[in-house]
């Protein structure tokens, strides 16, 4: 498996209101992984010890092939005025602090 890892650090408005958050979360969930079939799940995961207002955003992918039409899918949605007008809305959520793409370890599975 390859999995794109986001970083992110949540606004002041996000951290002031929590439960909204994580509403427009699902919300956001819902339409822009619609369009994204690559990917095979989404996990998250809240740090709960040193900077805790980041959140990792953990996107799945079968291999690099997957990971590589995704960012070509998202190019093309870019292009969409509308689909990137909502992109950028995410703006006033949270902050990219980085990202890194990972691969299992090509160990024997058990």
């Amino acid at each position: 498996m390859t999995y794109l890892v986001y970083t992110v650090r949540l606004t002041s408005a996000s951290r002031a209101d929590l439960p909204a958050f994580w509403k427009w979360v699902k919300e956001r969930d819902a339409w822009f992984y619609k369009e994204l079939p690559m990917i095979k799940r989404v996990r998250r995961y809240a740090t709960a010890v040193g900077d805790i207002n980041t959140v990792e955003i953990w996107q799945e992918f079968e291999d690099l092939r997957g990971y590589a039409a995704y960012t070509d899918k998202v190019a093309q949605l870019r292009s969409d005025p509308e689909w990137e007008r909502r992109r950028v809305e995410q703006e006033a959520r949270w902050e990219f602090v980085g990202n890194r793409v990972l691969t299992d370890a090509p160990l024997p599975q058990d």
